[in-house]
């Protein structure tokens, strides 16, 4: 026998400091919602983070408060409160699906959840289940990243995407003629993700996903396109790998990048030679779209 739904779930509600949302929503998808809506305005230094809980699963608000004390315990900012109200099972449900909304990204590529019908003018339509807190087109890293692609990729190219998270960057580079994608996540749940849109999408483009990271790479030809949507702590040490990956005049793409990274990113390309490069901004976030010489 299947299990019924819950009578109730709990709506809840965080607005935290944006430089923190990343590690804050990756903690709530790993270990208490399976899904995420993030509420966000340019210009405010917070992003708001709501999430539906299980009615059963009370003692939440204690794991993530514990949490939240321990990444902000040398900030001097006070951990945010948490905001809950009980709403009913289908509610819950029609509330979350109406927040997930199509998102437009260079004029005519469209990111939306398999419930909302295609928008109209839309040259690359993208259909993504939003299970994952970014890789659904809202956050500035991805927005940027597809930005890029669709200026600089071209059919017939070869793609790489490390940290692929929901594969939505590589759903537009097969959507745009790639004759070949590997796309690489060390988050399991990441690779289960972009497997599943891959399907949906129905991407017929020659294909291998992983679990990993660049090792993954390691008797590879270079690619005429190489995507590393990460963070420094993480693209620094493989930069000369990835320049490597990368062949003469392809397009090495970073981003998961923040303002203060730029003069430690913009140093370690130079130290590589490569020095042509153009930066792409969204608000404290950096994309770099680097022109391998």
């Amino acid at each position: 026998m299947s299990e019924s739904l819950p009578q109730e779930y709990i709506e809840a509600r965080l607005d935290v400091p944006r430089e923190y949302a990343d590690a804050v929503c990756d903690f709530i998808i790993e270990n208490i919602a399976a899904g995420i809506v993030l509420e966000e305005e340019d210009d405010s230094p917070t992003v708001g983070i709501q999430f539906y809980v299980d009615e059963s699963k009370t003692g939440y608000r204690e794991q993530l408060a514990v949490y939240l004390a321990s990444i902000l315990a040398d900030s001097g900012i006070t951990p945010p409160v948490i905001s809950e109200r009980r709403i009913k099972s289908l509610e819950w449900i029609e509330e979350y699906r109406a927040s997930v909304k199509p998102i437009r990204i260079a004029d005519d590529v469209v990111v939306r959840p398999p419930w909302h019908v295609p928008l109209p003018d839309t040259r690359y339509d993208i259909v993504i289940e939003p299970r994952m807190a970014f890789g659904t087109g809202s956050h500035e890293t991805t927005r940027s990243c597809m930005k890029v692609i669709r200026e600089q990729f071209h059919p017939g190219m070869r793609f790489l995407d490390l940290g692929t998270g929901s594969g939505i960057l590589s759903i537009l580079a097969a959507r745009m003629g790639a004759t070949y994608i590997k796309a690489i996540d060390y988050d399991l749940a990441a690779v289960q993700n972009a497997r599943e849109n891959f399907a949906v999408n129905n991407v017929s483009t020659p294909c291998d996903i992983f679990f990993g990271s660049v090792e993954k790479c390691e008797w590879d030809e270079p690619y005429d396109f190489v995507c590393a949507n990460i963070i420094k702590s993480t693209i620094l040490p493989m930069l000369g790998i990835l320049v490597k990956l990368t062949r003469s005049g392809g397009t090495l793409m970073l981003s998961g990048l923040l303002s203060q990274d730029e003069e430690e990113i913009s140093s370690a390309l130079r130290e590589f030679g490569e020095q042509d490069f153009s930066i792409l901004r969204d608000n404290k976030w950096l994309t770099y779209a680097v022109r391998k010489r």
